[in-house]
């Protein structure tokens, strides 16, 4: 298992919804909503953060070599969307 699914498993064991609240690239989830934060590797090695909005505009959150850094921005993102949604309660 890599890193990219490492972290999605964490957020999964959360409670957060794959496809609904962050998209992690390289995974297939069953649908991805159409508004979430997403995490992929980049070609030239580095980590690239971003949000999709419901108007599905891309904002990158960080783009960075590091990859303890682009986690850490991810599950931060992404835990702030799903506590946002409906009342949703986070695992820490």
């Amino acid at each position: 298992m890599n890193e990219l699914d490492e972290v999605a498993e964490e957020l999964v064991s959360r409670g957060l919804g794959e496809g609904v609240d962050f998209f992690v690239s390289g995974r297939s989830p069953v649908d991805l909503s159409s508004e979430y934060v997403g995490i992929r590797r980049l070609d030239e090695g580095g980590y690239e953060v971003w949000y999709r909005g419901d108007w599905g505009k891309d904002r990158t959150l960080v783009e960075t070599t590091d990859f303890a850094a682009a986690r850490e921005r991810f599950v931060a993102e992404a835990v702030t969307l799903a506590k946002g949604r409906w009342g949703r309660s986070v695992r820490a």
